[in-house]
C-alpha cells in the first residue's frame, strides 16, 4: 500500500509536469513570427481601410457644414442688400415728395447735396424732369432729351410703386462702378419725372468682403440681366463675363423654382463650386463660394500625414482625432451667430486642447470704447487692452500687472488676440495655463476669429439704425437684459419724445425733419458717456440706457440733455428751428417690459403737462 500511494503521487506529479511542457510547448508556437508576419497584411489594409474610411466621413461632414456655411453667409449678405435698397428707396421717396410739393429744382438740388455729402456710398442723386432736363449734385445738368433717354437707367417700362434698378456701368462723373437706383414721380399734372440715385459698388461691397467659407471663399454677385460679375473682391473682375454664372445656368435659374442651388466649374485650373441665391430685390445672383482643394486638403490633411509618417502611427491617430475635433466643432462654430453658443463652443474647443481654469471672452464694442466680457460681467477700457495686447501672437505668458481680477501675475496663462484687418477685435484669456499645442491652437483661434467677425457683422447690421448711428430697439432690449441678468445697480432708462414733430415735419419738410432726428442723436451722444447705450426706439423717439448713482443725478443728467435741446439751433440752408424734448425715465427693474413700461408712463405725464420737461416715473415718485 504504501508503495502503491508512493507510486500514484509520482504519476500524478509526472502528469502536472507534461501538462505544463505541453502548455509552455503551445505557448511558444502561437508566438512564432510567422503568425505575426502572415498578420501585418492583413493589418495594414484594416488600417488603410479604417483610415479611409474616416477621412471619407470627415469629408462629407465638412463638405455638408461648409455648405451650410455658404448658405449662411448668403442670408447675411442678402438682408444687408435688402437693407440698403430699403433705404435708398426711402431717401428717394422724401426727395420725391420735396419736388412734388413746389417743382424746386433747387431746394430739390440742395437736399440730394446734403444727402450726398453725408454717404459716402452715394456718387450722384440726379432729377430727369417731365421735359427730360436732368440736373444731378455737384453741378451736373444736360439739357440734352435724347442723350438723358438713352442713359443706362432710363426704361419706359416702369412702375410708379417699385424702384427701377440698372444694369452695371460707370458713373460719368466719378468713373466709379454703380448701378443706379431710379423712382418714378407721378405729377399733379398727369407728367411723370424721374429720381435717381447711383451707389458705389466698391463701397458697398466693402462689408461683404467679410465674409469667408473656408480659406479662400467669398460672396460675389452675378447681373441675370448681363450675366456680369458686379460684386468681387479683385475690382478687375468687376463687368467681366462669370465664369460660373453662364447663360445656361441663368436660364436655369430663371426656370428654377429652387431659389438656391450649387454650382460646380473650374476657374484657372481650380475646381470650385459656388452656391447661388436668386431671389433679392436687385435682381442679382448672389455667390458664396470655396475651392474643392480646400475642403479635401481641410478633410484629408491628416489622412495624408498618417500615410506619410506610418512609423509614428499614434502620433498621427492623435493629430488625426484632435484635428477632426477641432474641425467639427469649429464648422459648427463657423456658422453660429449667438454670442452664447460661440462661448460654449469655444470653451468645449480650449478645454480639449490644453488644461486651464477659466475662460475670458472679451469684444471690442467700439460704441462705448471698451472690451466687454458679457458672460462674467467685467469691461475693460480699450486703450488698457491695447497697451496689454502689444502684438499679433498667441502667447504663454506671466502678465506683471493684470486687468482681470482672476488673472493672478505669478500665474502664466494664454493670451490669444482675435483681428479682424489688422484691427483687434477681441481677445481670449485661459487662466493658469501653458502653450503646449501652438499648432491646434492658430487652427483654433482661426475658428475663433471667423466666428467673431461673422456675429458682429451680423450684430451690426441687425443692431444699427441706419439713419443715425445709433443702437435700435433690439440691441436696447438685449442690453437691457444684460444688465438686469448681471444685476448691475444704479442703472436707469429714459424715453425721450420730441415735441410737435409733426408740426415740423409739415412745415419744414421731411428731409428738414430727418435733420433734426440726426442732431437730436448728435446731442445724445455728446452728452452721454460711452458707457450708456443710447438708442433710436422709432420714428422721433429715443431711449437711453445709463448708470447715475441716484434718481436725482439721474434727472440732472437728463435735464441738461432737455436744457441743450432747447437751447440748440437746427438749420439748413434757409430753414432753421428750435426744438423741445419730453423725457420720462425710471429704474431698471428685474423685467425689461415693466422697466419700459415705467419710463414711458413718466413720460406721458411729461407730455401731458406742458412738454419740455423730465419726469420721474411713478413709483419712483411714490
Amino acid at each position: 500500500m504504501v508503495y502503491f500511494s508512493l507510486f500514484h503521487k509520482a504519476s500524478i506529479q509526472l502528469i502536472d509536469i507534461m501538462d505544463d511542457f505541453i502548455s509552455v510547448k503551445m505557448l511558444h508556437l502561437k508566438l512564432q513570427p510567422k503568425l505575426f508576419i502572415s498578420m501585418i497584411y492583413p493589418l495594414l489594409a484594416l488600417i488603410m481601410i479604417s483610415l479611409i474610411y474616416v477621412g471619407y466621413s470627415d469629408y462629407k461632414y465638412i463638405k455638408q457644414s461648409t455648405y451650410q456655411q455658404a448658405e449662411n453667409n448668403l442670408d447675411i449678405a442678402n438682408e444687408y442688400l435688402n437693407q440698403h435698397l430699403n433705404a435708398v428707396d426711402n431717401q428717394l421717396y422724401l426727395l420725391g415728395e420735396t419736388y412734388k410739393y413746389n417743382y424746386n429744382v433747387t431746394e430739390f438740388l440742395l437736399s440730394a447735396q446734403y444727402l450726398l455729402n453725408n454717404e459716402t456710398r452715394y456718387l450722384e442723386i440726379g432729377l430727369l424732369t417731365s421735359k427730360n432736363e436732368y440736373y444731378a449734385t455737384n453741378y451736373v445738368y444736360n439739357g440734352d432729351a435724347d442723350d438723358n433717354r438713352s442713359r443706362v437707367w432710363f426704361s419706359d417700362n416702369m412702375d410708379y410703386d417699385q424702384p427701377f434698378i440698372s444694369t452695371l456701368y460707370q458713373s460719368e462723373q466719378t468713373n466709379k462702378w454703380t448701378v443706379a437706383i431710379v423712382r418714378l414721380l407721378k405729377l399733379n399734372n398727369g407728367e411723370s419725372a424721374r429720381i435717381v440715385l447711383e451707389l458705389d459698388i466698391l463701397g458697398l461691397y466693402d462689408k461683404l468682403s467679410l465674409l469667408k467659407t473656408l480659406m479662400h471663399g467669398y460672396v460675389y454677385a452675378v447681373d441675370t440681366k448681363t450675366g456680369e460679375i458686379v460684386m468681387h473682391p479683385d475690382p478687375s473682375r468687376i463687368s467681366t463675363k462669370s465664369v460660373s454664372v453662364t447663360s445656361d445656368v441663368l436660364d436655369s435659374i430663371a426656370s428654377n423654382t429652387m431659389s438656391k442651388n450649387t454650382i460646380n466649374y473650374t476657374y484657372q485650373g481650380q475646381n470650385k463650386f459656388s452656391i447661388y441665391e436668386s431671389k433679392n430685390q436687385f435682381g442679382w445672383v448672389l455667390l458664396s463660394n470655396s475651392n474643392n482643394t480646400d475642403l479635401t486638403y481641410k478633410a484629408l490633411n491628416i489622412g495624408v500625414v498618417s500615410f506619410a509618417l506610418f512609423a509614428i502611427l499614434v502620433v498621427i491617430l492623435m493629430t488625426f482625432f484632435i484635428s477632426n475635433r477641432i474641425h467639427s466643432k469649429g464648422q459648427v462654430l463657423s456658422g453660429s451667430t449667438r454670442l452664447e453658443d460661440i462661448y460654449s463652443l469655444l470653451l468645449q474647443m480650449a478645454s480639449e486642447l490644453i488644461k486651464f481654469d477659466k475662460m475670458f471672452l472679451f469684444i471690442h464694442n467700439p460704441y462705448n470704447q471698451q472690451f466687454e466680457e458679457p458672460i462674467h460681467n467685467i469691461r475693460l477700457s480699450e486703450s488698457d487692452v491695447f497697451s496689454e495686447v502689444d502684438d499679433n501672437k498667441i502667447n504663454a505668458l506671466k502678465i506683471d500687472n493684470p486687468l482681470i481680477p482672476d488673472i493672478s501675475s505669478v500665474q502664466r496663462c494664454v493670451r490669444i488676440p482675435l483681428y479682424n484687418k489688422g484691427l483687434l477685435v477681441g481677445v481670449l484669456y485661459l487662466t493658469n495655463s501653458n502653450l503646449n499645442a501652438l499648432h491646434f491652437m492658430n487652427i483654433f483661434r482661426n475658428y475663433a476669429q471667423s466666428a467673431l467677425i461673422n456675429m458682429l457683422l451680423t450684430q451690426k447690421i441687425r443692431s444699427e439704425d441706419s439713419m443715425t448711428h445709433l443702437m435700435n430697439k433690439a440691441y436696447l432690449r438685449q442690453q437691457m437684459g444684460n444688465q438686469i441678468k448681471s444685476k448691475t445697480a444704479d442703472t436707469y432708462l429714459a424715453m425721450i419724445d420730441l415735441d410737435d414733430f409733426k408740426i415740423i415735419n409739415d412745415t419744414y419738410g421731411h428731409l428738414f425733419g430727418d435733420l433734426v432726428i440726426i442732431k437730436t442723436a448728435d446731442m445724445l451722444k455728446h452728452y452721454f458717456n460711452h458707457q450708456t447705450v443710447t438708442s433710436r426706439y422709432g420714428g422721433e423717439e429715443f431711449a437711453v440706457l445709463f448708470q447715475a448713482n441716484d434718481e436725482q443725478q439721474a434727472y440732472k443728467k437728463l435735464d441738461e440733455f432737455r436744457y441743450g435741446i432747447e437751447t440748440m439751433i437746427v438749420s439748413s440752408e434757409d430753414k432753421q428751428c428750435q426744438l423741445t424734448v419730453s423725457i420720462g425715465f425710471a429704474k431698471l427693474r428685474t423685467s425689461i417690459d415693466m422697466t419700459i413700461y415705467d419710463a414711458d408712463k413718466a413720460l406721458y405725464l411729461a407730455k401731458n403737462n406742458s412738454k419740455n420737461k423730465v419726469y420721474q416715473s411713478i413709483e419712483i415718485v411714490s
